[in-house]
């Protein structure tokens, strides 16, 4: 990815997950990460709050086949900002990559899910807040956001990394799956009261330890899939998200009432140190 020049913006948005990025092998390490810096700046465009739907609904649907040169003014600040202005340079890199085809029909997917955020949550004519997602709803919404990119980012393995998994690929794909809509599970544990504020229920009070267990149970495949993934490095750039989530998952579970977790960052660096040893 440096070769692109979006290192240290990456260090930036990606707090934790530019370590399984940096220690993937050179022949999908490109493809993942600008993937992953696509889904980031349009999430950004769906989560700013400072500009109004319609532009943000205009800017998603646009994408990926178009977007502007010169970035709308969205009331951005910092890295946020930098990432979004620098969407065109980001698309522009997506047409030298091999890959571009299977990024763009992700990045669909996931843009199905940040444009059904933003509608689903709209307040009612009444002015009260949306209703709080139903279980199915949110089955969908951490599919097309994260289940996806699990199934992605296993294809675009067993596509150039020989001898991937133990498991063929039609085993592994599942199992991608939830490993990918547990972590976006354990996100939305985190980040509930702060979603609350915004008018955003993803999992009400009453299901709050019904979610719990889920996330439990699907982080269990998440062991499984890791621990079928044969090359050490890739095995390590899995093991370490999946630490990190069950680490923030147990602060979730010490903090019921809501109260923001942050794992510390020497935690993180324990926890990859730990991940490329085993």
């Amino acid at each position: 990815m440096d070769t692109y020049g979006f290192e240290v913006l990456l260090k930036r948005v990606a707090r934790s997950f530019q370590l399984s990025l940096r220690i993937l092998p050179s022949s999908i390490r490109s493809t993942l990460t600008l993937a992953y810096m696509l889904a980031r700046a349009s999430d950004t465009i769906a989560d700013a709050s400072s500009a109004p739907e319609f532009q943000r609904l205009a800017l998603l649907r646009a994408l990926p086949d178009f977007y502007p040169e010169k970035s709308p003014d969205l009331g951005l600040q910092g890295y946020e900002k930098d990432l979004v202005q620098r969407l065109p340079e980001l698309l522009e890199a997506l047409q030298t990559l091999p890959d571009a085809p299977a990024i763009m029909e992700v990045w669909r997917v996931i843009l199905r899910g940040q444009i059904f955020d933003i509608e689903r949550f709209r307040p009612a004519e009444s002015g009260d807040p949306a209703p709080p997602l139903s279980p199915d709803e949110l089955e969908e919404y951490t599919y097309l956001v994260a289940g996806s990119v699990g199934e992605f980012w296993t294809r675009i393995c067993f596509q150039h990394v020989p001898d991937y998994s133990s498991k063929t690929l039609e085993e592994l794909l599942p199992l991608a799956c939830r490993f990918g809509q547990a972590l976006q599970l354990v996100n939305i544990l985190r980040d509930r009261r702060s979603d609350a504020d915004m008018g955003r229920i993803y999992i009400p009070d009453p299901r709050f330890y019904a979610e719990m267990e889920h996330v439990s149970e699907l982080l269990n495949a998440g062991d499984e899939y890791t621990a079928s993934v044969l090359p050490r490095m890739l095995r390590a750039a899995c093991s370490l998200p999946l630490d990190l989530a069950r680490r923030t998952l147990a602060r979730v579970a010490e903090h019921p009432l809501g109260e923001r977790v942050k794992v510390p960052r020497y935690v993180v660096w324990f926890a990859l140190i730990r991940a490329m040893l085993r």
